[in-house]
């Protein structure tokens, strides 16, 4: 069987039998994506001990296309649940959105993280409409932002996710849509990895005194990567998401070598920040893309 995505909170208690496996390409009945305003499942609070309902349900490997409802338009995404799933473990959720004109498909074979991963975690790869994610409807009426709602919320509810440890990863036009989503949903999100993008910013939110926007909840972990020969989108669109997240992070001006060269990570930061300026990379993903991104993602815990 597929998916369970909840109606209403309520509706957990009356979720379909545990013992079905979640199978991608078939429909549970009476199943669809979270209405607007429906409660999220638990924050990303590292440290917390939370399980999530879908714990304890079999599931099928491998990878299969989710449908849910969300902003009022039926949305998919493919969903990869990893080889040797265990039921009763919690795993990372890893949600990676493509590059204007590209496709969920397209997305999973540009990239070797679920290979670098190693079964450690869920992927998500969601389509956009018409190839371009929403970068500037507000928060309560972006198509985008209910889609990841609505996703995250029904893997919640199916599998044995960890909600401390949801992730977004993104390049170009997808790159800037995870950092919009991290200033909208930081609540729900651990911690992002950027690849040639920009923002966060918002045409009708809200911007303090000196012009730098406000995003509501936490500050979440931020790595960026750019190539410094980028020249469709600009280097400098990259540094001001940095600005941003180790602002939001009230991280120290000091760096340190991390991850993998010439990556660096901020001093003193309430969530981990981090940079990687690529010598010569133009507007593409770095060879080094997956690992590095995977290398961030597990040292958040």
């Amino acid at each position: 069987m597929r998916l369970a995505s909840i109606f209403a909170v309520f509706a957990l208690a009356c979720a379909p039998d545990r013992a079905q496996p979640y199978m991608p390409a078939a429909h549970l009945p009476g199943a669809s994506a979270p209405p607007d305003g429906v409660a999220a499942p638990p924050a990303a609070t590292p440290g917390a001990d939370v399980s999530a309902p879908g714990c304890g349900r079999p599931a099928r490997p491998g990878a299969g296309v989710e449908r849910v409802e969300a902003g009022g338009r039926a949305r998919a995404a493919i969903v990869v649940v990893p080889e040797g799933y265990a039921p009763d473990r919690p795993y990372p959720v890893v949600v990676v959105l493509h590059g204007g004109g590209g496709t969920a498909r397209a997305a999973r074979t540009q990239t070797d993280l679920e290979r670098v991963a190693g079964g450690g975690a869920i992927f998500v790869y969601p389509d956009a409409i018409g190839g371009t994610w929403d970068l500037d409807a507000p928060a309560s009426s972006n198509g985008d932002v209910a889609l990841f709602d609505a996703l995250l919320f029904t893997l919640h509810g199916a599998l044995c996710v960890d909600p401390r440890r949801v992730f977004v990863t993104g390049f170009s036009n997808g790159a800037y849509m995870a950092n919009q989503l991290a200033c909208r949903r930081g609540d729900r999100i651990r911690g992002i990895v950027t690849h040639a993008g920009g923002g966060p910013y918002e045409t009708k939110g809200t911007y303090d005194a000196e012009g730098r926007l406000v995003c509501p909840g936490k500050a979440v972990a931020a790595l960026v990567v750019h190539g410094s020969a980028d020249r469709t989108v600009l280097p400098s669109e990259g540094k001001k998401s940095l600005d941003h997240w180790t602002r939001a992070n009230r991280c120290a001006t000091g760096t340190t070598p991390a991850w993998s060269p010439p990556c660096v990570a901020f001093q003193s930061c309430a969530q981990s920040v981090g940079s990687c300026a690529i010598p010569a990379l133009g507007h593409g993903l770095w060879k080094d893309a997956g690992r590095v991104t995977w290398m961030f993602f597990e040292s958040l815990r």
